[in-house]
């Protein structure tokens, strides 16, 4: 049982430094509105994963290629947005770390903002739905019929220990430490991690666009 414990961590540990749609958004949040927000976006896939689990563990096969396709395509438009946003806010933004240094609670952004954020990502984004549907979903059945609810249970336990508590902790260091980059670089950051969420939405949306096309 402690074997599946390891294989979810193992996969988590993969999956929390992939520097994903989730991740870049994470850290971006994390520069720009401070800690609890950037932590906030880490705890998005404890609350919108557990349907994912069972559609693409119970669903997968059966459902048509051309809905992972549309997903991908919609998911990455709605990432490229947020990244052409960041990068306009981030250009445009005065940056007063000074302020950030002096008034610390206020500039930290305990809003659901983040979070709502990053569960549309997480809906949106075919990547929870294949992973679940390939390597997750057989092992975790496999799992359950080998040691039934605790093997299961050790299973998505490691996964998700590792993957929301690597991020929540990147998060956590970044949002607290924003005052140790000069207010260029912080620009800079925040403007490159805003590009990079564009790049990823624009893969996204290509790749999907792939698929449907195939298909049709």
């Amino acid at each position: 049982m402690w074997g599946f414990l390891l294989l979810g961590m193992s996969f988590g540990l993969q999956a929390s430094v992939n520097p994903g749609p989730s991740l870049t958004l994470a850290v971006a949040r994390s520069l720009r509105d401070g800690a609890r927000a950037g932590m906030l976006v880490t705890i998005a896939p404890l609350l919108t994963d557990a349907p994912i689990i069972a559609i693409a563990t119970l669903l997968v096969g059966s459902l048509p290629g051309t809905l992972f396709g549309w997903l991908g395509i919609i998911g990455g438009g709605y990432i490229m947005w947020l990244g052409i946003r960041g990068v306009r806010d981030a250009w445009a933004r005065t940056i007063d770390l000074a302020a950030l240094s002096t008034n610390r609670n206020a500039a930290d952004d305990g809003s659901m903002k983040s979070l709502l954020s990053a569960m549309l990502i997480n809906f949106l984004n075919p990547n929870p739905y294949l992973f679940w549907g390939t390597a997750g979903g057989p092992n975790l059945v496999k799992a359950w019929t080998t040691y039934g609810l605790p093997g299961a249970g050790m299973f998505v336990f490691g996964f998700y220990l590792m993957l929301v508590g690597i991020r929540a902790t990147l998060a956590y260091i970044i949002g607290r430490n924003r005052t140790a980059f000069s207010p260029k670089l912080y620009q800079i950051i925040l403007i490159s991690s805003g590009t990079l969420l564009c790049i990823l939405g624009g893969i996204l949306v290509r790749d999907g666009i792939n698929t449907v096309w195939e298909i049709l």
